[in-house]
């Protein structure tokens, strides 16, 4: 997996901070786009916040022409006290990134059907509601393709305790949560350790889950020691936990896996 691929959930403020004279689409109702020149290529090149900026009710889903490595994040605006807006980008992204982007979980629980269409895709929703609904239906019209969650005998990673209430989890006094990736670190606020698991599962290529016992709301981070696009090694993600005081331990569990197949 390249480690240019960013699945964050960040709470920012909205405003459009594209360059001037950049190419913008203003639409009022819900704008489905399948084709690469109506939605500029741009769009699919800002970071979280300046995705915040873009034009609201676009569903995108259309076979991707870039070639770099995939890129996809997830990211909420809080409007109103207690108003949550999600929006989601993904950029040459695989069957199984993006079906793992529309059902809401992580790639290590998607089964991918035996048989797969040709290429990548690029998917954006900011619509303001139903978003992974949308994309659901988006992805079952254009590409005939649908899922379903079903219990699944699976190869897993229990995420455990090395010495009890490791010390790296600080109690938090913040009242809103958030996750704030930087240069080599990742920081997470008011947040539960199982919030790393997103971070985990994609890189361990298993689904990673939480035994920690741990159910407070903390504040930590995680350093991010490795370069170049390929991400970090096992050794390398292991050490970055034993650094916070958990370590993983396979295991083997009946869990839910999302079977991906073709629509009837």
């Amino acid at each position: 997996m390249a480690w240019t691929k960013a699945n964050t959930a960040v709470a920012v403020g909205a405003g459009l901070l594209l360059a001037t004279g950049t190419t913008t689409i203003t639409v009022k109702a819900i704008q489905e786009y399948w084709i690469y020149s109506t939605v500029p290529d741009l769009y699919f090149q800002v970071d979280a916040q300046q995705f915040q900026g873009l034009p609201k009710n676009l569903l995108v889903l259309r076979p991707t022409h870039f070639t770099d490595g995939t890129r996809d994040f997830t990211t909420s605006t809080q409007p109103k006290p207690g108003q949550y807006v999600a929006r989601m980008l993904g950029r040459n992204a695989s069957l199984e990134q993006l079906m793992a982007a529309a059902f809401g979980c992580d790639l290590s629980r998607v089964v991918p059907p035996v048989i797969k269409p040709n290429g990548n895709f690029d998917y954006m929703v900011t619509v303001p509601s139903r978003q992974q609904e949308r994309l659901q239906a988006a992805v079952k019209r254009k590409l005939g393709y649908t899922a379903h969650w079903e219990n699944r005998e699976t190869d897993v990673l229990l995420l455990e305790t090395i010495t009890p209430n490791p010390p790296a989890f600080r109690l938090s006094t913040a009242t809103i949560g958030n996750v704030m990736p930087g240069r080599h670190k990742y920081q997470f606020i008011r947040m539960q350790p199982a919030s790393m698991l997103e971070f985990l599962d994609d890189d361990f290529r298993k689904p990673v889950l939480d035994r920690t016992g741990l159910t407070n709301f903390y504040d930590f981070s995680i350093e991010v020691n490795w370069n170049g696009p390929d991400g970090p090694t096992e050794r390398q993600l292991e050490s970055t936990l034993n650094n916070l005081g958990l370590k993983l331990k396979p295991a083997t569990e009946s869990i839910p896996m999302l079977v991906v197949e073709k629509a009837i």
